[in-house]
């Protein structure tokens, strides 16, 4: 029977599942940040489908485009958020196994992310998300203690309350509104206009240039979200959706669902269900008509679709098999996330082999894929000899403020 196998596992010991499902995050989060590695996605995004870099695709780069944003867009992102909330509670309950006390551990943690997330973001690459979690993550402290049907309630609420602009924008009254026209006009010939400069710094600028751009389009990104303008209402808005699946996952850990998965699998064949049913066509429907009301709804129910999915399939000896190889890849999932921009940025700017807007998305499939099988390689010849990831293990030791065994 499905899930017979699992057994409840200690909280003391690691969830290998979990680990798995990590790493299948982190291989999402990739194929949806190559479009972002090659060319301006940004602000090609900002001003429309029909726009002058879309031309040159072909008839492979479209469908690949529709399938990205269909099944991956926002599914793993959302995960990855999901598993950033249950891992609070999980290392909160360790904390205190342990007599420790927890919320100073988690505050040097929040920061040492932050600093990591700076130093991402500004000499990276600008799409880092480590900011975003780190300084969420100290709103997330205030529902550590809550019941689990008091955080549910919140992650609902909140998801709900985002989702209704975003819907209203979808009537005729909404649209019909001149100002707001003639704003989204401007805003798409600005888009364009920085699109084409990012084309032209990323593909042939100097290395000081390059950094000069990635700094303007963080700080573009920053404007949009509330940070750079010390707007914590619209900053807490525009984060909704990971913040809710902060809550979720808290949810989880705290109604031990993953935990002990045989305990919870008539849960968690509604949970899959509710995926299919309602997640999957709603996600097939936003990627044939674009409509981003869709993908709100569905991208988190999907999301569970796939977790609860992974769950299942690993009850099975093929599924084992097959997932084996994400273990190590979750257990480094912090080095792997800052290497795949390390190793894309060195690919796609011109201070490394400059294949910037030069890859389109059937290409940069490919490309996903083989930086991620060279990251599965390398996580499962490093972990054979080391404890920890490389950045784990520096994380660790800023957290606990003593250096970490990493043999």
């Amino acid at each position: 029977m499905i899930l017979n196998s699992l057994q409840p596992i200690h909280h003391s010991k690691r969830l290998h599942h979990i680990d798995i499902i990590r790493g299948l995050a982190i291989f999402g989060i990739l194929l949806v940040n190559m479009a972002h590695y090659s060319y301006p996605d940004m602000y090609l995004y900002l001003t429309g489908e029909d726009n002058f870099f879309r031309e040159s695709w072909s008839t492979a780069d479209q469908l690949t485009r529709t399938l990205l944003d269909s099944f991956i867009q926002m599914k793993f992102i959302t995960m990855f958020s999901f598993l950033f909330g249950f891992g609070m509670i999980m290392m909160m309950e360790r904390a205190e196994a342990k007599g420790q006390n927890f919320v100073p551990i988690y505050v040097r943690r929040l920061c040492s992310l932050l600093l990591f997330g700076i130093i991402h973001a500004f000499f990276i690459w600008d799409g880092d998300i480590l900011v975003d979690y780190a300084v969420l993550g100290f709103v997330l402290l205030l529902f550590r203690k809550r019941k689990p049907k008091t955080v549910l309630i919140w992650a609902m609420a909140l998801y709900a309350f985002f989702i209704i602009p975003v819907a209203l924008s979808t009537s005729n009254a909404y649209q019909e509104n001149d100002e707001l026209v003639a704003w989204q006009e401007e805003l798409k010939h600005e888009s364009e206009l920085e699109a084409k400069q990012a084309l032209l710094t990323y593909g042939q600028g100097s290395f000081i240039e390059i950094a000069k751009q990635r700094i303007n389009d963080r700080m573009y990104y920053m404007s949009m979200n509330g940070m750079l303008s010390l707007n914590p209402f619209l900053y807490f808005l525009s984060n909704i959706p990971y913040f809710s699946m902060f809550l979720l996952g808290i949810y989880f850990a705290k109604r031990k669902i993953l935990n002990k998965p045989r305990e919870h699998r008539p849960l968690l064949k509604r949970i899959w269900l509710l995926g299919l049913v309602i997640g999957l066509p709603l996600n097939i429907l936003y990627g044939l008509l674009n409509n981003e009301l869709f993908l709100l709804i569905g991208a988190p129910l999907l999301m569970l679709f796939y977790v609860t999915s992974t769950i299942f399939l690993l009850n099975y000896s093929f599924g084992k098999r097959m997932f084996a190889p994400f273990t190590a890849v979750g257990r480094t999932a912090f080095t792997n996330y800052i290497m795949q921009s390390i190793i894309a940025t060195t690919l796609f700017y011109n201070y490394g082999f400059g294949l910037y807007g030069k890859v389109n998305p059937f290409l940069g499939l490919f490309i996903s894929i083989g930086i991620f099988l060279v990251q599965i390689i390398v996580s499962n010849w490093w972990l054979k000899r080391f404890k920890f990831g490389p950045l784990e293990w520096l994380w660790r030791t800023m957290t606990y403020k003593s250096v970490q065994s990493i043999r």
